[in-house]
């Protein structure tokens, strides 16, 4: 689907707050609400926009303690790859697993209420697997940066969808 400036506005004021009124959304893009609804059905149908969804503040609800944990597969086997990476759809404290290059197959980013938590996670439930050959966690001491939505920038014909500061 060929994006123009307004859907790209458009996605960007759903990315900042998915609990925007499409009148709302409307009238930050400069346009009616009718053809934005419009704009934003489309977005969803094209799979472009997946969801809509709330955030929530971690701490508020207790979730005090989080980690990066890289994992080992062993043996390195397409069914014990297969076997982890169903293993972690159904495990609420992973909030994020990612494959990479390098020493390790996988990033999983856990969240518990806190450190012994965390340590039961890994103790009865990672090493409980069967497949992880080797773990390794770093524990997050605080954000530095934390987005929740993608890049839109490149999309754009002047490739600026936000003012940028002067150095």
């Amino acid at each position: 689907m060929k994006l123009d400036d307004i859907d790209i506005k458009i996605l960007a004021a759903l990315q900042e707050d998915a609990g925007l009124s499409v009148a709302d959304i409307a009238e930050k893009v400069g346009l009616t609400a009718s053809p934005c609804w419009r704009r934003i059905r489309n977005l969803e149908n094209t799979g472009i926009i997946r969801k809509r969804t709330a955030m929530l503040d971690h701490q508020k609800i207790g979730l005090n303690f989080q980690a990066l944990v890289m994992v080992k597969i062993s043996p390195p086997s397409r069914e014990n790859h297969k076997k982890f990476m169903n293993w972690v759809q159904d495990v609420p404290e992973i909030v994020d697993t990612v494959t990479i290059t390098g020493d390790f197959d996988y990033v999983m980013h856990v969240m518990t209420p806190d450190m012994t938590a965390y340590n039961n996670f890994i103790g009865n439930r990672l090493l409980n697997t069967g497949v992880i050959g080797e773990n390794n966690s770093h524990v997050i001491l605080k954000r530095v940066k934390s987005r929740d939505g993608v890049p839109l920038d490149h999309l754009l014909k002047d490739g600026k969808l936000h003012d940028e500061p002067d150095f």
